[in-house]
């Protein structure tokens, strides 16, 4: 089968980034699955319906999404499940209501119709064996899968039922028979599926002896499963699956916006990483080097060395709004971005201080203030009107398809000006910006320019020739809440994802500079393949490990290899320090029922062993 069109993987981008909101209404399950990552939450707590409905409209109001998720726990065993649906469906207008279920509650007819009438849309139902043996080993609960296959066969024979997909933890248990798994659906007409990478938290933790798996050893059936997903009657979503062995069906790579999801299911937790410096709970290499959000754990680790270290480089302004001085965390640049240089000689600003300056128009470089000046270059007209005798000023040129094309026409006006020029390559929110604007094959481009010039943004097998920088530290007003001057969570992650967020090939770990490499931009990747990946040799290598080794002399840190715990960083200039810790919301409502952490499924000799 083909790979998918590339209008049908910006499909998948769409439906994956439709504005959603996730809202717990139980921790309670009739369930015990040996890889759960919500079981050492305090369980049988079941929500306050008042409390649901606010979070409900919390999605509607302030997060503008138009699908909501109830879950739990198992969701189904609120006493005012069938309520809440029908409050979000007609109350507040969600255009789609789904939860995701063992399919237990399901399995009784009349509340099965109860929740289709009240608005129920969608139900992923939650599959990890072929066999009633399997599944209800990994559940745990004898009878799970025969309600579950009931419950499901019901929905998707209902004409006027909803949507049913199925969702797979898939494990060392089942990795080995996840085409059988997918195959069983397909026979009752279930052609969605789900497929969530086992991750180190709770049970699954608890268990990891029996539920980590090597990948490697399991990817012929893996992407035997995963190819189905390019047979025009199959969709096929991977959740939290490890990037780098995804090369060839790019298309499957998670969107990276789940980033967010994940992230504000453990809001609670950052904020108090952010405000006091407590770690979050999970912070252990061990588990770390297995899980999902690491690279964004990372991230914000750096985030805030940077900004106790004071080391920003530039701070972006906004136009019109006072600057503050000092520049915050160290910044020795404003960043501005302005329709003309009018609108430049028109600011008052502070004398002496340094502007970074990107400009809408394209005009030619006269009557510059007289001040410390460096110029952002974004399109190829820019460069044709900057790129001229005399040039003075700094000139940072983003890389882009039309930039890329000027530069290979006219490299003989960019040889005069090496000192003065760096080349950066932007990275993208979204697949169809990097889709539209980057170069196809940056390493080509660099080989064909044949200049050193200084360039950032790039791994080292993507500019050979050139000279190795490290992007500049950047600080937007709008990562900090406005209420707090404290870092905004949801921000974070999105900067995350929009400027941090890389992967590698497999084949990476045979390249001489893989320790010193972070990767390529994750949306670069979803484009163009982790064929980019090209593990370094000859003298481009020798020259690349000796750049960067200067740089870092130790390798950086990430969290899966020990890096210690940032202290807090300081509030934004006005704004007063954090004042304490805060509490997850359930466990103020878990404390004051009387509910406790259930002991974790621990080791095989408390797990009920599966049938031989």
């Amino acid at each position: 089968m083909a790979a998918l069109d590339p209008s049908d993987v910006l499909d998948r981008e769409r439906i994956a980034n439709r504005p959603k909101h996730w809202v717990r209404a139980v921790t309670a399950c009739n369930s015990r699955c040996l890889f759960c990552l919500d079981a050492d939450t305090p369980r049988n707590v079941f929500l306050p319906v008042e409390e649901v409905k606010a979070e409900l409209r919390r999605g509607i109001e302030e997060l503008g999404a138009d699908k909501v998720i109830i879950s739990g726990g198992e969701a189904s065993l609120h006493p005012a499940f069938v309520e809440l649906i029908r409050y979000a469906k007609e109350d507040l207008g969600y255009d789609r209501v789904q939860t995701v279920t063992n399919g237990t509650m399901f399995a009784e007819r009349d509340f099965y119709l109860a929740c289709r009438d009240a608005g129920l849309g969608e139900i992923t139902f939650s599959l990890h064996g072929h066999t009633e043996e399997l599944h209800d080993w990994l559940t745990q609960t004898p009878g799970a899968f025969k309600k579950l296959m009931k419950s499901m066969m019901r929905a998707r024979r209902d004409p006027k039922g909803p949507i049913v997909n199925v969702d797979v933890c898939i494990n060392k248990q089942n990795v080995g028979v996840l085409d059988r798994i997918v195959e069983l659906c397909l026979t009752v007409g279930v052609s969605e599926f789900d497929l969530l990478h086992v991750i180190p938290q709770a049970n699954a933790f608890e268990n990891r002896e029996l539920m980590f798996y090597e990948v490697r050893e399991h990817l012929p059936v893996l992407h035997k499963v995963f190819r189905l997903n390019r047979h025009p009657g199959v969709v096929v979503w991977t959740n939290r699956f490890p990037v780098h062995f995804l090369e060839g069906m790019e298309e499957l790579i998670q969107d990276p916006h789940k980033m967010l999801d994940e992230v504000n299911g453990r809001r609670f937790m950052v904020r108090n990483y952010l405000d006091v410096g407590k770690p979050l709970e999970c912070r252990q290499p061990e588990r770390c080097v297995h899980c999902f959000i690491e690279p964004f754990c990372t991230t914000m680790d750096r985030r805030i060395a940077d900004l106790n270290a004071e080391r920003i480089e530039v701070w972006d302004g906004l136009p019109g709004e006072d600057v503050p001085i000092p520049l915050p965390y160290g910044a020795q640049a404003l960043g501005l971005r302005l329709p003309d240089l009018a609108a430049l000689r028109a600011l008052e600003l502070p004398e002496g201080l340094a502007v970074e300056l990107s400009l809408d128009s394209a005009e030619p470089l006269r009557d510059l203030p007289d001040r410390p000046l460096r110029l952002r270059a974004e399109r190829a007209e820019q460069l044709e009107a900057w790129l001229q005798p005399g040039l003075a000023h700094e000139l940072e040129i983003a890389l882009t398809q039309g930039t890329a094309a000027w530069m290979l026409a006219h490299r003989d006006r960019l040889a005069p000006h090496l000192s003065l020029l760096r080349i950066h390559q932007p990275s993208h929110e979204k697949l169809a910006q990097a889709r539209e604007l980057d170069v196809k094959d940056p390493a080509a481009f660099f080989t064909a320019l044949g200049l050193r010039l200084p360039v950032s943004g790039l791994a080292p097998c993507q500019a050979p020739g050139t000279l190795l920088v490290e992007e500049r530290r950047r600080l937007r007003p709008a990562l900090f809440e406005a209420q707090t001057g404290r870092l905004d969570i949801r921000e974070l992650a999105r900067e995350h994802v929009s400027s941090a967020y890389r992967s590698k090939s497999v084949r990476c770990a045979d390249c001489p500079v893989q320790a010193r490499c972070e990767g390529i931009a994750i949306n670069m990747v979803r484009d163009q393949g982790l064929r980019l990946c090209r593990p370094l040799g000859g003298a481009w290598a020798e020259d690349a490990a000796a750049q960067l080794l200067a740089r870092w002399p130790q390798p950086p840190r990430r969290l899966a290899d020990g890096k210690p715990v940032e202290p807090p960083h300081r509030s934004l200039a006005g704004f007063e320090e954090a004042s304490g810790p805060i509490a997850d919301p359930l466990a103020v409502t878990a404390e004051a029922m009387g509910r406790k952490p259930r002991p974790l499924v621990k080791g095989p000799s408390r797990v009920k062993q599966l049938p031989s």
